[in-house]
């Protein structure tokens, strides 16, 4: 999981996504003032524009006004524009993710963490990467509850969070992320929900 810092400028977007790809992609220029897919994936730190290299430009350009995100899209090559409005994230509040979200969604939302310390609560698994086991969500994850505010308790969303990333102190955290389907145990009679597995985060607000 990796850390978003908003872009607060055009000048600055436009240097961070105009850098020209990788030294493979040999038909991409630095400072020529379109943006391709090979130079979209170098800055989400990915090798192809695919789901994940928009979850990072979108959350990039949240800390820009409408008029310098417009200019910015401009900049996007005719074809990856294209893309990036038909693949573009859903930006949802948590209360909103687990009636509207579906499994395979790239999403955005942003609200108050809450760490799951009772590991009782979640009795449901996730499927292992690369094998057909089901493995407790806890043995991959740090798991926060995510809520539309500080005082708010009512529907939320769950986060899973590495084990190796740190959270800041903050109110207010913005995950960019996959929802992935959440199974529960064959003998538990309960339906299969939702999980946001992050990729992405920005700190809203100040330290606590």
């Amino acid at each position: 999981m990796r850390e978003v810092s908003p872009y607060s400028t055009v000048e600055g977007a436009a240097r961070a996504l105009d850098n020209g790809g990788r030294f493979f992609n040999l038909f991409s220029r630095i400072n020529d003032e379109v943006v391709d897919s090979s130079e979209l994936s170098k800055a989400a730190g990915v090798y192809s524009a695919s789901a994940t290299a928009f979850l990072h430009f979108e959350m990039a350009l949240m800390g820009l006004e409408r008029p310098e995100k417009a200019r910015v899209l401009s900049l996007l090559s005719p074809k990856l524009g294209t893309r990036y409005r038909a693949e573009r994230p859903w930006l949802l509040k948590p209360s909103e993710v687990e009636s509207v979200g579906r499994a395979g969604n790239a999403i955005i939302t942003e609200g108050h963490p809450v760490l799951v310390e009772d590991r009782t609560r979640l009795s449901r698994f996730l499927v292992s990467v690369g094998t057909a086991a089901l493995i407790p969500i806890f043995h991959e994850y740090d798991v926060y509850e995510l809520f539309d505010s500080p005082d708010s308790r009512d529907r939320c969303v769950a986060v899973a969070v590495p084990h190796s990333a740190l959270l800041p102190d903050t109110p207010t955290v913005r995950f960019g992320g996959l929802l992935k389907e959440l199974q529960s145990k064959p003998d538990s009679g309960s339906q299969p929900s939702i999980y946001l597995e992050a990729l992405y985060y920005t700190a809203i607000g100040a330290k606590s």
